[in-house]
């Protein structure tokens, strides 16, 4: 019976040692593919992690609300005041919810408007998005990513759009992409929803990139195994974005594969592998946090930053309109008080040149006129700077303008001149436009005058004035065969007070052709000159066919730049 026991004891013992090599082993293959499944999910709340550190930066930007408010939430918005907060952007653009074009910065292209309608950007926002970061548009060398945030106006909600160059996202994107840990071997990357690549730690994938047929039929889902490497991707928030991780299957799961199936004492190597796993972890997790107090600091800063901008801004906003009321009080001022002692002395000239012509010398005269006549340049200078200064604040509601008849008023206006000098008008056809009457009136009679004015002595001036329309907008020609000037001055004719010949040659105030550019520009158009001394000038105004809405510009300022012009240098009109 003993020896029966004993062998009972020893079956037993082989049993129950079977059996609990058996448990060993189930317990080993179900810790393996838990361990398995654990490694998957870290690297997914890695992903997680990073796409949630991404969207923070990104939702600081909301905080700016208020600010775009301020800045843009007004009747009418400019291409100045777009230009002046570009910053870094390739573009900036205003739009209203429903998509429609408020106000661009002059960077503002064909190609930079077909990516933005191809773009998920705007759909993002209005689908109640903070935020919005659309796919790699191409635009040049490098590309831009659309940035789009919806704030509230006092005219409804409006959506300011930004093009980020790719290239410097794509390296401030690659910073935050380093952070995140990971074994040997593996790959960070940011991409879009056309699984183009925007930020990578792999220099076979740089930003602009993207993978292979084979690899983006993987990717289609959200995470799995491809070509011996394990990835796992994450949606960013507000975006057509992912993050995706990517790493080797061997020193991904080391701890679980090759000789650790199969020799017993790896089990117990295991559990320091599990040991040495978590000390890592809680490394990770404490490094996370400083990166995150980090971050949280650099939040902290730029919204110090922030606040330190918005008091300047209101502190700007504050000195313009100072700024604007003290030059309302200078157009009444001039308008009236100026104007009046002018007048007084022109009467009063005029009355003893009348009164006591006999008791004056010659020279007298000569005095007498040449103080009526300054008097009233003095008058001329004064009206034409109020109307200049008035372009864009006492403008007058857009409305339908028929051009031709515009231009065949002020041809009938300018009808004694026209008759003196012996000119010939050809009137092409012009169409309707939106726009303000009264400063089309100003801007075609400056340009037709000049044209008659500025003749060759001894040639009939000759001057026509065409029109072409090209989907939306219309180009205007006001050509002639007068005098001309010299290409490098085509720019320097439409500042305030220049001129290029004197006074005596050809009299006026130096102000006509910059009225010119001020009214286009007010009408969100622009214009030009060409010419060829002894030749002629040809003068293009681009104007839009239809606005929505008016587009006021600021007050500019008068220009000074280092050019030289020839001593001679005065006004062109």
């Amino acid at each position: 019976m003993k020896r029966r026991d004993a062998r009972l004891a020893l079956i037993a013992a082989a049993i129950i040692g079977l059996a609990l090599l058996a448990v060993f082993a189930i317990e080993l293959s179900n810790t393996q593919a838990k361990s398995k499944e654990d490694v998957e999910s870290r690297v997914h709340e890695r992903a997680v992690l990073a796409g949630a550190l991404i969207d923070s930066l990104f939702q600081t930007v909301t905080q700016d609300q208020p600010q775009y408010t301020k800045l843009y939430g007004g009747a009418n918005v400019s291409t100045a005041t777009l230009d002046a907060h570009l910053g870094n952007n390739k573009f900036v653009a205003l739009l209203n919810s429903s998509g429609g074009v408020i106000a661009t910065s002059s960077t503002f292209n064909a190609q930079v408007r077909s990516g933005l309608a191809k773009s998920d950007t705007l759909a993002l926002v209005r689908a109640g998005r903070p935020y919005s970061l659309g796919n790699l548009e191409p635009d040049g060398s490098s590309g831009f990513i659309p940035f789009a945030i919806e704030f509230p106006t006092p005219y409804g909600k409006r959506i300011l759009v930004s093009g980020s160059p790719s290239s410097a996202l794509g390296l401030f994107l690659k910073s935050d992409l380093l952070k995140i840990p990971g074994v040997r071997g593996a790959h960070n990357y940011v991409i879009d929803g056309n699984d183009t690549v925007l930020a990578s730690t792999n220099p076979v994938y740089p930003t602009g990139s993207r993978f292979s047929r084979a690899t983006v039929a993987v990717l289609k889902s959200t995470s799995g195994d491809d070509d011996g490497h394990y990835y796992d991707q994450v949606q960013i928030t507000g975006s057509t974005w992912r993050i995706l991780l990517a790493a080797p299957n061997g020193p991904l799961f080391a701890s679980i594969s090759g000789l650790h199936k199969w020799i017993p004492w790896i089990i117990f190597m295991a559990f320091a592998l599990v040991g040495l796993l978590a000390l890592f972890l809680g490394q990770s997790v404490l490094g996370s946090a400083d990166r995150l107090r980090a971050a949280n600091e650099r939040l902290a800063s730029l919204n110090g930053e922030l606040e330190s901008t918005n008091v300047t801004l209101e502190r700007r906003a504050a000195e313009l309109v100072r700024s604007n009321g003290e030059l309302e009080q200078f157009a009444s001022i001039a308008s009236h008080d100026l104007q009046e002692p002018l007048r007084k002395v022109r009467t009063f000239t005029q009355q003893l040149t009348v009164i006591d012509a006999d008791n004056l010398s010659e020279k007298g005269r000569d005095y007498l006129g040449r103080a009526n006549a300054a008097a009233e340049r003095m008058q001329n200078l004064i009206e034409d700077l109020l109307r200049f200064s008035r372009v864009a604040t006492h403008g007058r509601p857009f409305a339908p303008v028929n051009l031709r008849t515009i231009a065949e008023e002020v041809l009938s206006d300018l009808e004694a001149q026209v008759e003196q000098a012996g000119a010939v008008v050809e009137l092409g056809e012009l169409p309707t436009i939106s726009a303000d009457a009264l400063q089309m009136r100003q801007l075609m009679q400056n340009l037709i005058s000049n044209a008659i004015k500025f003749r060759r002595p001894g040639v009939a001036p000759e001057v026509s004035i065409s029109a072409e329309v090209d989907d939306e907008t219309t180009r205007i020609t006001v050509t002639d065969n007068g005098i001309g000037f010299e290409q490098e001055y085509s720019r320097r004719i439409f500042r305030v007070f220049e001129r290029l010949h004197g006074r005596s040659e050809y009299p006026g105030t130096g102000i006509g052709l910059a009225l010119c550019r001020k009214i286009a520009e007010r009408h969100g158009g622009t214009v030009i000159a060409d010419s060829e001394p002894g030749v002629g000038s040809v003068f293009t105004v681009t104007l839009p066919l239809h606005q929505k809405e008016e587009v006021l510009i600021p007050p500019a300022p008068l220009e000074h730049d280092d050019e030289t012009a020839p001593e001679e240098a005065h006004a062109t009109v």
